[in-house]
């Protein structure tokens, strides 16, 4: 029987190590190293250098045994870092809230050629090396099935803010996987009187953020502005009675769910006030295009309340929509 050369049994073992590894458990793995039988002409207590600079271990004497490093759960498996965004304490630019395009939704109060392409886009950026966060949110309501009216930009909404994050990210389990934001923000249209609305407030955003769910229950106070001047004064309050349909806080929740892709996420949010019985609801539900490594999610958009939009505060508004999300 022809004899294999010293150099091709080290390359057999090499890939016989490989192939262990990555299939079998540590336990297995000893065994598979053991096969190999030892190449002539090398020592008992010597290693077998390996081509690419892989070793196999000579096992005619006792061989000290290295420990193997345990097997990485397939990607699918793994809990993602920093998947609820809205509360992701990474450095630099980061994702904020969602971020989606619904090429066509439809609305009782806005349909036929009135309906809307809606799209929203979130980014924040960390500031000084501290969890200190400016962060900018855009929400747009585009008329481009409207071609009578040259297809305009029906209401963008434009929402700055600056807050201070404050969470246990390195030890989350000591604080019970708890944090909060307190932050400054400002929210327009952008739009001159009389279609001006515009209004800033403090807030502070308890939050929990534990495996596949995540609870944010923001409560804000309303920075007071001047009502008692003219209506075609700049500086006057131009929407005084909005906290009548915005309430004083609303709540978050989102949601990964295991069927199907085993990363489909619910994000829902209810705010309202009980004084004047007015409230809201939104929800969003993404599925992604890849359970592995996925480019985008499909997602179904579904409001119903007042506040979809600040030019719409006072108006209950129904809205169903589909499109894709680049970031939930």
């Amino acid at each position: 029987m022809p004899r294999l050369a010293p150099s091709m049994i080290r390359i057999v073992c090499a890939a016989t190590v490989l192939l262990s590894a990555a299939c079998t458990s540590t336990a297995h793995k000893d065994t598979a190293e053991q096969s190999c039988p030892v190449v002539p002409g090398e020592t008992s207590a010597g290693t077998a250098a390996a081509p690419w600079g892989f070793g196999v271990a000579a096992l005619s004497g006792a061989a000290p045994k290295q420990d193997t490093p345990a097997i990485a759960p397939p990607a699918a498996l793994r809990p993602e870092p920093d998947i609820y965004h809205v509360v992701s304490a990474g450095k630099g630019l980061t994702l904020h809230k969602p971020m989606f395009i619904l090429p066509y939704t439809y609305s009782p109060a806005f349909n036929g050629r009135r309906s809307e392409m809606l799209f929203q886009i979130s980014l924040k950026q960390q500031l000084f090396g501290v969890p200190l966060y400016f962060a900018y949110t855009q929400k747009s309501f585009f008329d481009i099935y409207d071609s009578s009216e040259s297809k305009p930009f029906r209401e963008s909404d434009y929402n700055p803010e600056l807050f201070y994050r404050l969470k246990n990210k390195e030890h989350p389990e000591q604080w019970w996987y708890l944090g909060a934001d307190f932050g400054i923000e400002h929210e327009s249209n952008g739009r001159g009187l009389p279609d001006s609305r515009s209004w800033n407030r403090l807030y502070i955003a308890p939050f929990q953020e534990e495996g596949r769910h995540l609870v944010y229950w923001k409560w804000w106070w309303r920075l007071p502005e001047d009502k008692s001047l003219p209506r075609t004064d700049p500086n006057r309050d131009d929407n005084p009675d909005i906290g009548s349909y915005y309430g004083y806080s609303e709540l978050h929740y989102e949601q990964q769910f295991s069927s199907f892709t085993a990363k489909d996420m619910l994000n829902g949010m209810v705010r309202w006030n009980p004084v004047t019985g007015h409230a809201a609801a939104s929800l969003l539900y993404t599925v992604p295009n890849n359970a592995s490594d996925p480019d985008f999610f499909w997602t179904l958009y579904l409001f119903q309340g007042y506040g979809e939009s600040l030019i719409d505060y006072n108006r209950p508004i129904t809205r169903i929509g589909v499109g894709v999300s680049l970031a939930r």
